[in-house]
């Protein structure tokens, strides 16, 4: 019986922690406090549907698997009559 706490405790924390480890990530900077960061590399989507938030949003993830810590936006559009966005962005260590 003793051993039912001490599972439900670490379903809890584990909970917790993917909940805090998913709102991390990188962060978005602008062109002036990227001057002092380290470029890293580029990354892009495309066929992203929504709003320019969720290809926003599909940056900052691709920036944050690729070992990222900030992210400046180089490019977001909506070609044509598309619902589809596409965006580049430079992530930086």
């Amino acid at each position: 019986m003793k051993l039912l706490p001490c599972i439900a405790a670490a379903l809890i924390a584990t909970a917790s922690f993917s909940t805090m480890a998913a709102t991390m990530g990188a962060k978005q900077v602008d062109s002036a406090q990227a001057s002092s960061m380290q470029s890293i590399g580029v990354v892009s989507v495309s066929g992203i549907s929504g709003s320019p938030d969720d290809a926003i949003h599909a940056l900052k993830q691709k920036a944050t698997a690729d070992g990222g810590s900030h992210y400046r936006i180089i490019g977001l559009d909506n070609p044509g009559d598309s619902s589809a966005w596409r965006g580049t962005a430079e992530v930086y260590r």
